[in-house]
């Protein structure tokens, strides 16, 4: 709880900034409050070994959420993004956890999810073209404090229980840094659409103890390691 007050903290005070003191020279300055939805491709692992094998267990999955962002020109061609949403971290990954149920001693996830606010942050370059188009491109830090979790199982052939765990804690699940690359088009003097190819380039999630400890390895609590990920962003934006 500490960890979300101090970034709701930040986020207010870079969204109350008084912005009046930065030098917007640029004659087409950006203010504008807008919707956006990203949907991310996850690729992730994590150790499954019960020796002391380097042996990772990998899976796909999509994630997705809605954010609710302000954007202000800082100088010239340069812009700052600040946001807050929901989002939807999903795994699907073949792993153990912790059944709550003494009964059930092993069960494995098919994969698992995580309902979270999503607090964003960054700085981006906008290159205006004709037709009303521009080119952004934008470097954001993403932060998701999750309030609810699912873990599916996979089920066992002699299992009767036909139900996904689910938990109400609050957990810092992780940060990604994202490189995010596209192309807006102005609809009316106020209104434009966007869509976005976004990159995550550095990605870290945290410790989650629903899953085994393994003393073979030190991250063996861990949401996950990311492979790879790519994904998309859509966004109508009301310029102001």
């Amino acid at each position: 709880m500490k960890t979300t007050f101090l970034i709701f903290c930040a986020f207010i005070l870079l969204i109350t900034i008084p912005m009046n003191g930065y030098p917007q020279t640029h004659k087409d300055s950006l203010k504008a409050i807008g919707i956006s939805i990203p949907i991310i491709w996850n690729n992730s692992e994590t150790p499954q070994s019960s020796s002391g094998n380097n042996n990772y267990k990998s899976g796909d999955a999509i994630s997705y959420g809605i954010n609710i962002n302000h954007t202000r020109t800082i100088y010239k061609d340069l812009f700052m993004i600040v946001g807050i949403g929901y989002f939807k971290q999903v795994f699907g990954i073949h792993r153990p956890f912790k059944f709550d149920d003494p009964t059930k001693l092993s069960f494995y996830t098919k994969s698992y999810e995580y309902d979270n606010i999503q607090f964003l942050a960054g700085l981006g370059y906008s290159k205006h073209l004709k037709n009303n188009y521009s080119i952004n491109c934008s470097l954001t830090y993403n932060h998701f404090i999750s309030f609810k979790q699912k873990y599916t199982p996979e089920y066992l052939s002699n299992s009767s229980f036909q139900n996904s765990q689910i938990n109400h804690k609050t957990i810092s699940i992780g940060r990604i840094i994202n490189v995010n690359l596209g192309l807006e088009k102005a609809l009316t003097k106020r209104f434009s659409v966007e869509l976005d190819a976004t990159l995550p380039l550095l990605t870290h999630w945290g410790i989650d103890e629903m899953f085994l400890k393994n003393y073979y390895y030190d991250n063996s609590q861990q949401i996950g390691r990311n492979i790879f990920s790519i994904g998309t962003i859509i966004s109508c934006n009301y310029n102001f």
